[in-house]
């Protein structure tokens, strides 16, 4: 008999794409699961409510009516499509973090900050500038803004920085700031010291009264790690970065684009 009650999924090079589309062979297992009444949550470091995430396509009901964004810095309520509770960082750190590439060391780190104020976006570089940045803006609701000295900072969800190093992790650890980070990671993702994903999938188990030992995780990256050490059972692919192989406690002989979600739900909570 299955004993899991609460499924919990990254989605970029996890259960998507890397910001992209869900991988087909994923898509149907992940409705059987919601069929049967067990609870579905995504987890992302992307903001949880844009459209391009699609996750639409697997209903929202009781048990698909939550999602984690911003690497747990956003729950949100897809039903009544409201903040159930964030925990953003505040605008003096947030601004500190963009006074940090005035350094010359940092002089490559680019950074994008979603901040709370009506999806507005901050960028050090535009989309025709830099590529990642381009490519992240597939999440943007609205056109990102220049950051400059004379700009308003607001509290934000989190700040993404790309070309970030071993030194930028450890000055944005100095202001008080939490930055999944390593040399494999396409990204940093930096939030409010102490907000991760586990954080927000325990706030998530104990609103529904779940045990850690009835949760499956699944996730691929640095952002992935401290929910992969809560969950009972917690699965990466075999394109996971290594402290999530390390922290996972299954390495599935499957990648991302092999469907390896769909295979592992089958083997574990499916049957």
């Amino acid at each position: 008999m299955n004993k899991f009650k609460l499924v919990v999924l990254d989605l970029d090079g996890t259960t998507c794409e890397f910001l992209g589309a869900f991988v087909d062979s994923n898509i149907q297992p992940i409705k059987d699961v919601i069929e049967n009444k067990i609870n579905v949550v995504f987890a992302t470091g992307r903001p949880i409510k844009a459209k391009f995430n699609r996750l639409d396509i697997f209903g929202f009901n009781k048990y698909h009516s939550l999602g984690i964004g911003f690497n747990g810095a956003l729950i949100y309520d897809l039903i009544k499509k409201e903040e159930l509770i964030s925990f953003p960082l505040d605008k003096i750190k947030a601004k500190a973090v963009f006074e940090l590439l005035k350094l010359s060391e940092n002089k490559d780190c680019v950074l994008c900050a979603y901040t709370i104020e009506d999806d507005l976006c901050y960028v050090t570089k535009s989309a025709e500038e830099f590529e990642d940045i381009k490519l992240e803006s597939v999440l943007f609701e609205k056109p990102a803004l220049i950051y400059n000295d004379e700009c308003q900072m607001y509290d934000c969800y989190k700040i993404l920085v790309f070309n970030a190093n071993s030194k930028f992790k450890k000055q944005v650890e100095e202001i008080g700031l939490e930055i999944a980070w390593s040399e494999q990671s396409l990204a940093g993702e930096i939030t409010r010291k102490g907000v991760n994903k586990r954080l927000a999938l325990e706030y998530i188990a104990n609103h529904l009264k779940i045990k850690p030992e009835e949760i499956i995780a699944m996730g691929d990256g640095e952002n992935d790690v401290a929910m992969l050490g809560y969950a009972g059972l917690s699965i990466s692919p075999t394109n996971a970065c290594d402290n999530a192989k390390n922290n996972a406690k299954v390495v599935s002989h499957y990648s991302n684009l092999e469907g390896f979600v769909g295979i592992e739900l089958k083997k574990y909570v499916l049957n």
